[in-house]
């Protein structure tokens, strides 16, 4: 067993009649490159085995296979990437032990998409591999191999293993990655045709040629284009009701299909992948390919085999979505980027924007960003010129501020009179939607003695009232039971704010006779009817109403803009942009408080030009995205020995080490530190390069600095890092 380094290990796709026929055989070379499945940050390269006479007529680039590693009898799961005449490792190469699956799970272009965005993360492509392919369910690949062309193989995998875990990892090059914002980038010069919004019903029939076809067309000739969606909700021919996006965004996917490529529709969370497939079905289109974190492992499995296949698919799903195998990609289409669900959680973190920024640079595909409220990256790129913005605007909602020189405790209860009245008037022909900041009962506890703010004795985090007389941590749900106050020694507790339950509370006393509806985090509604309710929901969980709301209700926005992060603005925009969106066409979105720029901004409906200040501002700072940024954490030695790998290259700087408060939701133990790398795009490749070499250094040595510590467990002071990490300004 040798390794080799990192150098191009993609493999030219051969378009052939199966999925399991596209991937390069070993035609006789005796060397095979592979990737092994394991998370040390060390083996994260190419290692050379030898291709045994009994396998070299199965054996398949892409494959799953079983390796020998450390010792002959220790194997490890990894993937063949590529194969090669000779090794330039001088010993005798151990040979592959097994096959684990006849199908080529791993393509070449969802290789080089991996290596790509890991290297230009700091991280190892397996852990992006472990999100783009699914654990192995051995059942359904039968099934699915059975009902292909080739009976033949299926019957070789009914003696096959059984599932196993399905992932990987290692070496490859950042190519056009510097299209998340490089440096030099140039307008696309393609003629994008203007995007348009269409309020017709959407018809059963074959999606319309105008504007779609032409968007279609430009996508896949590799445009890259941004879309400002319209207020308003569509009814299908079924009878259902979806956002007018969502029917746009399904006819633009099927008018793609149509050409005969593959349109990969990536969405938030599960309510937009809904109707993101109630519209693909409406508009004739249900055959297509799902990938969503709430389906079963089988499902998952199903699908992805059926992306494998070499024909033209439409793949709708969430974040892990834009590593799907689509067969001759044509358009990637993203709705909402700015919602932090599709900021991926898992390290590396890169987010679903970054990939699909990448894969299209990569593959030629087109890209194509919808949204109500324009990201600040994508406006940057919009900027920038490498990314198109549509020239007409969007149908917006009639949206009006009720008193925008009103203090927020100048009225009695819960909304300004104003607002009442607006909620009555509504309530009379339909539903009305009330949009509130925080769920629970009372977001905030605070010492009935002195006033301070109640912290959890267990985390330090802050204390509220999820339910009513019962105070608990909005961080760890430790109860509050016992408290006492560190300042005053006090042990009464006191409510502050209205959450959504309390909202609902005083609304239910308010308009009395009315039907009153929750719908937060613990309580979800994803659709109510036409006829009138009191709809109170927190940001991002209202309901979709049939026909619209009469009104939407606007609360809070004081509390919202006050939130401790560099994007409250921005994330405030969306919000409310969103709600306003579900409003019926001649119904009214009011904004029941609040002032300054970023309300004007949104009542006004002059989002971008407060887009514009905002990144002239972030410029100014050195704030992402104008620059991007990496979070290094870990002991203080630790993350010293890895700023100095930094030292001497051009823009860039670091803010830190500063100590990191020990505790909080993450458990936090005392004694790290983190500091906050910044640098201009063109710097991202070297500075993530020599980062992870000081990543790779670190769990190297880390062997000696452990003896005798207990197997499995991770060093506290162990070097991480984290790049373009959206909250890293939070406070």
């Amino acid at each position: 067993m040798g390794t080799v380094d990192g150098g191009e290990a993609g493999v030219a796709p051969e378009r052939r009649g199966a999925a399991f026929e596209r991937a390069e055989a070993a035609d006789g070379r005796p060397v095979a490159r592979v990737l092994l499945d394991s998370a040390l940050p060390q083996l994260d390269h190419l290692f050379d085995y030898a291709v045994p006479a009994e396998l070299a007529d199965d054996l398949r680039a892409g494959q799953r296979v079983r390796v020998p590693f450390r010792s002959k009898d220790r194997r490890s799961f990894g993937y063949v990437i590529e194969f090669a005449e000779r090794s330039d490792f001088g010993g005798e190469l151990s040979p592959i032990a097994d096959i684990v699956t006849l199908v080529p799970q791993l393509t070449p272009e969802v290789w080089r998409l991996a290596r790509a965005v890991a290297d230009r993360a700091g991280g190892s492509a397996g852990d992006i591999l472990r999100l783009a392919i699914p654990t192995r369910q051995v059942r359904v690949e039968k099934k699915h191999l059975a009902a292909g062309p080739d009976g033949e193989i299926g019957e070789t995998l009914a003696g096959g293993e059984a599932a196993t875990a399905g992932e990987t990892r290692e070496a490859g090059e950042a190519a056009a990655a510097a299209a998340t914002a490089g440096a030099a980038v140039t307008a696309d010069a393609a003629a994008a045709p203007e995007i348009g919004a269409s309020a017709a019903t959407v018809a059963p029939a074959a999606p319309e040629p105008a504007p779609e076809q032409q968007v279609a067309e430009a996508l896949v000739a590799g445009a890259r284009l941004a879309l400002t969606s319209s207020h308003g909700p569509e009814r299908l021919h079924t009878g259902e009701w979806v956002g007018g996006w969502a029917a746009q965004l399904a006819r633009l996917a099927i008018a793609v299909h149509a050409l005969g490529r593959s349109a990969i529709l990536v969405a938030p969370d599960y309510r937009d992948l809904d109707q993101l497939r109630d519209a693909l079905a409406a508009l004739g289109h249900p055959e297509i390919v799902r990938v969503d974190s709430r389906q079963s492992n089988a499902e998952r499995y199903a699908g992805f085999l059926r992306a494998l296949d070499p024909e033209p698919r439409i793949v709708l799903g969430n974040r892990s979505a834009v590593y799907a195998p689509a067969h001759e990609l044509g358009a990637i289409i993203m709705w909402d980027d700015g919602d932090p669900v599709l900021a991926e959680p898992l390290t590396p973190y890169v987010h679903a924007r970054d990939a699909a920024l990448v894969r299209a640079g990569q593959s030629g595909a087109g890209l194509f960003f919808a949204s109500h409220a324009r990201s600040s990256e994508v406006q940057r790129l919009v900027d920038l010129g490498y990314v198109r913005a549509q020239q007409n605007p969007p149908r917006r909602a009639r949206v009006v501020h009720a008193d925008a020189s009103m203090a927020p405790d100048a009225f009695a209860g819960r909304v300004p009179e104003f607002a009442a009245r607006t909620i009555r008037e509504g309530l009379r022909s339909g539903p009305v939607l009330v949009q509130v900041a925080t769920p629970g009962y009372a977001p905030v506890a605070v010492c009935g003695d002195c006033g301070d703010l109640a912290r959890c004795r267990a985390c330090g985090g802050p204390v509220g009232f999820r339910v009513v007389g019962r105070a608990s941590c909005r961080w760890c749900g430790e109860h509050a039971e016992g408290w006492r106050c560190p300042s005053c020694d006090g042990r009464r507790l006191e409510q502050r704010g209205m959450g959504s339950a309390r909202t609902v509370e005083q609304f239910e006393r308010q308009f009395e006779g009315a039907r009153v509806i929750l719908s937060d985090g613990e309580h979800p509604r994803e659709s109510v009817d036409a006829r009138p309710a009191l709809v109170v929901a927190t940001r991002g969980a209202e309901p979709l109403a049939a026909g619209g709301y009469r009104a939407v209700v606007l609360l809070d926005a004081e509390r919202l803009l006050s939130l401790e992060t560099l994007r409250a603005g921005e994330d405030c925009l969306r919000w409310w942009e969103n709600a306003a969106a579900l409003t019926a066409p001649d119904g009214i979105c009011l904004m029941a408080s609040g002032g300054g720029p970023v309300v004007r901004a949104f009542v006004t409906g002059r989002t971008e030009e407060w887009l514009h200040g905002e990144l002239r501002d972030r410029h100014a700072l050195r704030y992402p995205p104008a620059v991007r940024v990496a979070s290094v954490s870990g002991g203080p030695d630790e993350v010293e020995r890895a700023l100095q790998q930094l030292a001497g290259l051009p823009g860039v700087d670091h803010l830190g080490p500063t100590p990191i408060p020990p505790g909080g939701p993450a458990k936090t133990p005392p004694g790290l530190v983190r500091a906050i790398v910044r640098f201009d795009y063109g710097q991202g490749s070297e500075v993530a390069s020599r980062l992870r070499g000081a990543l790779v250094a670190d769990a190297a040595g880390s062997s000696s600095r452990t003896r005798g510590r207990a197997p499995g467990r991770a060093r506290p002071e162990a070097l991480r890092l984290r790049f373009d990490d959206r909250g890293v300004f939070d406070g």
